[in-house]
């Protein structure tokens, strides 16, 4: 990862590629996208919800996975957008409330 991208959640989220690379574990996107789920309700974060999309998309187009744990991240990545842009209008909603 690039010292930018560190400062920057956004950036990282949006190039997986940067992040830890899974050619070798790639039971490692599993374990990220778990984590990365676990910490969406407490953060609601569109960035986060974008990661979780990345890491979804990584999995279901790793062809070592098996076809259940590909179908199932696939038919998440639709799901988990949405979020990100529900995530980012309550965002906005709640600072043009505080202003």
């Amino acid at each position: 990862m690039n010292p930018a991208a560190r400062h920057e959640p956004e950036a990282a989220a949006a190039r997986p590629a940067d992040g830890p690379q899974y050619d070798c574990q790639p039971e490692l996107a599993v374990a990220a996208v778990l984590y990365l789920l676990s910490r969406f309700p407490a953060r609601q974060s569109p960035a986060l919800a974008r990661a979780i999309v990345d890491h979804l998309q990584i999995i279901e187009g790793d062809a070592r996975f098996g076809d259940c744990l590909r179908d199932c991240a696939s038919r998440l990545v639709d799901e988990w957008q949405k979020y990100a842009l529900l995530s980012c209008a309550t965002m906005t909603a709640n600072a043009s409330q505080s202003h």
